[in-house]
């Protein structure tokens, strides 16, 4: 039997400037249904049948949502230099934060997260290759002969 569920974890993403990051070193399974639901948007396309919806995906929406699945704290400061508080917050306060922000930083911040996520993939997919176990033997073959 395998474990499904892991231990809740962070990382620290370091920034240009000594800025940094903290984020979730991987999503749950509502976090990620979160996150799929909250970068795409309902389209209605009406035909001779009627009418049905698809779902189509927002790219404008989806670079937010990344950011927010994974996003936990951050260094960043305001004009006055006091610390921008995100640690704990609501969903919308930490989207505040993150409109607040200049473009080059949020792209800093979603390049960083956008990396992570990859890099989390690449171990998690390597990972999976090195589980230990023997296959279980095909039923089917085992029949023949």
């Amino acid at each position: 039997m395998s474990i499904r569920v892991r231990r809740p974890a962070t990382d620290r993403l370091d920034l240009s400037d000594g800025d940094y990051l903290v984020v979730k070193r991987d999503l749950t399974a509502g976090e990620f249904r979160e996150l799929m639901r909250a970068s795409s948007k309902p389209v209605t396309v009406t035909s001779a049948a009627g009418a049905q919806t698809t779902i189509e995906l927002d790219p404008i929406a989806a670079s937010v949502a990344m950011v927010m699945a994974y996003l936990l704290d951050w260094s960043f400061a305001d004009a006055d230099g006091r610390k921008i508080a995100i640690a704990d917050q609501p969903p919308t306060v930490v989207r505040s934060a993150l409109d607040t922000i200049d473009g080059d930083a949020y792209t800093e911040v979603q390049t960083a997260i956008n990396a992570h996520q990859a890099a989390r993939k690449a171990a998690l997919d390597e990972e999976k290759k090195t589980r230990r176990g023997a296959p279980a033997p095909d039923r089917t073959l085992t029949s023949v002969g």
